[in-house]
């Protein structure tokens, strides 16, 4: 009842701050709007928010500050300590973009570019971002003293810290995703410009909006990472899942979609060499857009995949690290070995076509071709080096080898292979039955070659996924139980036999 009473208290007095804040936000502005009507549209608004907004607040936060001069165990509550960190995330936040909107306007008319090109804010002026972002500031900072005080009287203060360890992060990720659009705006810009013609320039807008973004983003970022990084003297810190979680995030995200990239670079690259693409302005105009989201996000994958690598290895428990690094080369595993199988029926696909004479897909067949080789030139390496990584250690026959064979990393990603194999041969096969009945029943599909051909291969290479991974669980399974008789081999065994010695002869062979 208790945590019941709290959210009710903390989320109203969360939502009514908002409407009064923006009910003085509005006041403000008013007093600057040249237009009459609107001003006055605009005040009455103002007005009606503060008038509602401010008693409703009132009352529900002098009640929530009441409980917790009464009642130490409000005081330390974690909906208390999310509310105050939530607080200060939609305060804040728009502190940030106000000055993006500000730098953002400035840079485009210093480049005489409209502001309505504006990534942020181009319908606003510089009146409505200060009195937005002074008013949010002065509330944030109010609330960030009732917090620290908090900090100071508070003795359980876990709530606190795991609250403000996700704060941070947060914060990580939002000045990380701002800087990532920001150098992605001005490489777009920059990528463009080789193929760009007087009819077809390139996009000034872009490198000012990403210029705003990086100007913003990039010291935002360094002050929040260093903040989580200095933290890291404290073991909690050091030990959190929360930040386990986010490294692993990003570095996964990183490298999706690099990979992504890399697959329409070379699919462009191979078109080129087969002539569907026929200059490098042309090539320039496919890979430009992609390259721009790939260069930053690489670099994304291999800072903070270094930091993960760190944190991995810093772990001090050996079946724990490995364990964690599993979980990561077992995901990458799988995006290779999706990307692998489905570049192969794709090719298996274009082959059937190209015998036949007639295309499964709309568009050439070179395009075809392209896209899965593109497809299996990315993932193939990717699988074969994560999938041999894997096995190696699961092949092992020492301790590490057996925790390695009955992880529950490796069996999902076992079962999930046999899963996919099952379901996707059962759908082949129904497919192919299905044409075959068709064929016998003098009702044979137009394509009936190509559809019989393209259901047999599908049925082949979802049952070799089924064979391949149900044979390695099988090989796991086989080798745990020698290794398990291997250890009952060397117990030793203590009889005392107080007789004759009849049981001792009966227990020990000759």
């Amino acid at each position: 009842m208790k945590t019941i009473r709290r959210l009710y208290f903390y989320l109203v007095a969360f939502i009514s701050m908002e409407v009064v804040l923006w009910g003085l936000i509005g006041l403000a502005r008013s007093l600057f709007s040249d237009s009459v009507g609107d001003g006055a549209y605009q005040l009455a608004q103002a007005l009606a928010l503060i008038l509602v907004g401010t008693p409703v607040f009132g009352i529900h936060w002098w009640a929530a500050q009441r409980s917790t001069k009464k009642d130490a165990e409000e005081h330390a509550s974690g909906v208390r300590a999310f509310f105050f960190y939530a607080v200060s995330l939609a305060l804040l936040i728009p502190v940030a973009q106000n000055g993006v909107a500000v730098l953002n306007r400035l840079l485009l008319d210093a480049f005489d570019i409209s502001v309505s090109r504006a990534v942020w804010g181009g319908n606003q002026s510089l009146v409505d971002n200060l009195i937005a972002a002074v008013m949010n500031a002065l509330l944030a900072s109010y609330f960030i003293s009732v917090l620290r005080n908090d900090w100071a009287q508070v003795t359980a203060k876990a709530a606190l810290a795991f609250t403000r360890r996700v704060y941070r992060y947060i914060w990580v990720l939002y000045s990380l995703i701002m800087s990532i659009a920001g150098v992605q705006q001005i490489l777009r810009y920059l990528l463009s410009r080789p193929t760009a013609s007087p009819s077809d320039f390139a996009d000034t807008s872009w490198f000012v909006n990403g210029l705003a973004l990086t100007i913003v983003g990039v010291p935002l970022w360094v002050w929040a990472w260093k903040t989580v990084q200095d933290a890291l003297a404290d073991k909690v810190e050091r030990n959190s899942l929360i930040r386990l979680g986010v490294l692993y995030v990003l570095s996964l995200s990183g490298v999706i979609f690099v990979l992504s990239v890399s697959g329409i670079v070379v699919n462009a690259l191979l078109e080129l060499i087969l002539g569907e693409i026929d200059s490098f302005k042309e090539l320039m105009r496919e890979i430009g857009g992609p390259l721009s989201i790939g260069i930053p996000l690489g670099a994304v994958w291999a800072y903070y995949g270094h930091w993960l690598k760190r944190d991995l290895a810093a772990v001090p428990d050996a079946p724990r690290r490995a364990g964690m690094n599993r979980l990561y080369t077992y995901i990458l595993a799988f995006i290779g070995l999706t990307a692998t199988f489905s570049g192969t029926a794709m090719l298996l696909s274009f082959l059937i076509d190209f015998s036949l004479g007639t295309s499964l897909w709309a568009g050439s067949m070179s395009s075809n071709l392209t896209a899965s080789l593109s497809t299996l030139i990315v993932g193939l390496p990717l699988w074969l080096l994560t999938w041999r990584q894997m096995q190696a250690e699961a092949l092992a026959t020492d301790e590490a080898g057996d925790h390695a064979r009955r992880s529950i990393i490796r069996k999902i990603f076992l079962y999930i292979a046999i899963f996919a194999g099952v379901v996707g041969g059962m759908v082949a096969a129904v497919q192919l039955i299905s044409l075959l009945l068709e064929a016998l029943l003098d009702a044979p599909p137009r394509r009936f070659t190509n559809d019989l051909l393209d259901s047999l291969q599908m049925l082949i290479l979802f049952g070799g996924l089924l064979a391949y991974h149900w044979k390695t669980l099988q090989k796991d399974g086989m080798q745990s139980s020698a290794t398990l008789e291997e250890h009952h081999a060397a117990f030793k065994l203590l009889i005392l036999d107080e007789e004759n010695g009849t049981l001792v002869q009966q227990l020990v062979p000759v």
